[in-house]
C-alpha cells in the first residue's frame, strides 16, 4: 500500500510498485499491472517534473504509451506525451502510486493530484477537461463536423434530448443565457424578435 511522509516539507511517497527504468523494465510494467485499476505517476528523472494519471484498465493505458504513434498523436495536446517523445523512456520513473477498485479511480487520481501538484498534468481535475484550451485548429474541425451533420445525426441528437429534465439551476442557466442572446445579436444575423 502506498504511503507518505514529510521530509524537509517535501512530500515523499512510498509508491505500490515502481519502475526506476521505464525503458528497460517495460515488459515488467505491462505484465505487472495486467487486470489492475489505480494511479499511477511517471516522474522525469532529469528534470523531476511528474504526471499523476488513472485508469480502470492499467495494462491498457500503459499500452497506449508503449505506442510511439499513439504518443506521436496525443503529443498535441498531452505534455506527459510530447515530454516522453522528448526525454525517452530511460529519462522517466513509472511509479504505481496505488492499486483500488475501478469505481474509486478518478477520487484517488484527485487526491495524488492535489497531493503532488503534477507538473505535466494540464488539467488539475481528475476525469474533467475543465481547464482544457482547444486549439484554434481543433474548433474549426468541430464547427465544420457540426455545420455538416446529416438530418439522420440531427434527428438521434434531437431524440437523445427529447424528456431531458434540467434542475432549476439549470433552467435559471439557460434562461440567461436566451436573455443575453437577445440583448447581444450575432453580428450579420436577423434578430428574430
Amino acid at each position: 500500500m502506498t504511503g507518505f511522509h514529510f521530509f524537509n516539507s517535501v512530500v515523499v511517497i512510498t509508491s505500490s510498485f515502481s519502475y526506476a527504468n521505464a525503458d528497460t523494465q517495460k515488459e515488467s510494467v505491462l505484465e505487472d499491472n495486467k487486470g489492475k485499476a489505480g494511479i499511477y505517476c511517471w516522474t522525469n528523472k532529469i528534470n523531476g517534473k511528474k504526471y499523476v494519471g488513472s485508469s480502470v484498465d492499467l495494462y491498457r493505458r500503459f499500452m497506449q504509451y508503449y505506442n510511439i504513434k499513439y504518443l506521436t498523436r496525443a503529443s498535441e495536446f498531452s505534455l506527459i506525451c510530447k515530454a516522453l517523445l522528448k526525454h525517452g523512456y530511460s529519462n522517466f520513473q513509472l511509479e504505481i502510486l496505488e492499486y483500488c477498485d475501478p469505481s474509486e479511480v478518478i477520487l484517488r487520481e484527485q487526491y495524488y493530484i492535489d497531493l503532488l501538484n503534477p507538473e505535466y498534468n494540464i488539467l488539475k481535475v481528475a476525469g474533467s477537461s475543465f481547464g482544457y484550451k482547444h486549439t484554434i485548429e481543433s474548433l474549426k474541425k468541430m464547427s465544420e463536423i457540426a455545420k455538416n451533420r446529416s438530418e439522420e445525426t440531427i434527428a438521434k441528437l434531437r431524440q437523445a434530448a427529447l424528456g431531458r429534465i434540467h434542475s432549476e439551476e439549470t433552467k435559471a442557466k439557460l434562461r440567461e443565457i436566451a436573455s443575453n442572446r437577445l440583448k447581444h445579436p450575432v453580428e450579420g444575423k436577423k434578430n428574430c424578435s
